[in-house]
């Protein structure tokens, strides 16, 4: 049981690292105009590349959490009985997701980070420079987590429909051979 933990933490770490890379990739890099008073200022005032950082890191998040929720879900019902089974899934998918978004925000974050500040102050007026990769919207790292929770509740409403169907066919069928 520990073990199983030990490996779906460490794979959770391994795949928001890798996610993590992959929206470092990804993600536009905003455009800033150094303006007249050595600040820089999103080029146009249409700051459209913050949105798509995030959405970018969203998207990521989504698609970490459905994998590990499956996983999850799949290895735990190899383990033990199915009520089981969901009650230790839901228990943790919800850490390893924080594990694996929290490697996706670090790796992503670490690898296209530099200090703007020195690049501005190399920089003429006029110029254009990029901006560091940031997340400006944290709630887009609860989404590992949701959608790894999600995962599990509807394999569990699916149990849940599958055993309450067989039950209604064996009492049917119980019903009509004592008749």
């Amino acid at each position: 049981m520990w073990g199983a933990l030990a490996v779906g933490a460490v794979s959770s770490i391994a795949l928001g690292a890798l996610l993590g890379l992959l929206w470092e990739r990804l993600a536009p890099r905003v455009a800033l105009v150094v303006a007249g008073d050595g600040k820089p200022y999103p080029e146009g005032y249409q700051p459209e590349e913050f949105m798509s950082d995030d959405g970018i890191a969203a998207i990521l998040c989504v698609l970490g959490g459905l994998l590990i929720g499956a996983c999850v879900a799949l290895i735990a019902r190899r383990m033990s009985s199915p009520d089981q089974a969901m009650r230790w899934s839901a228990i943790v998918v919800v850490p390893l997701g924080a594990l694996g978004t929290a490697a996706l925000w670090f790796v992503g974050t670490h690898l296209g980070s530099f200090d703007l500040n020195e690049v501005v102050l190399a920089s003429d007026v006029g110029d254009a420079v990029t901006a560091p990769l940031r997340l400006r919207m944290p709630g887009v790292l609860v989404l590992w987590p949701a959608a790894s929770a999600l995962v599990v509740f509807f394999v569990a409403v699916g149990d849940w429909l599958a055993d309450r169907s067989r039950r209604r066919q064996w009492e049917r069928g119980s019903l009509t051979s004592a008749g």
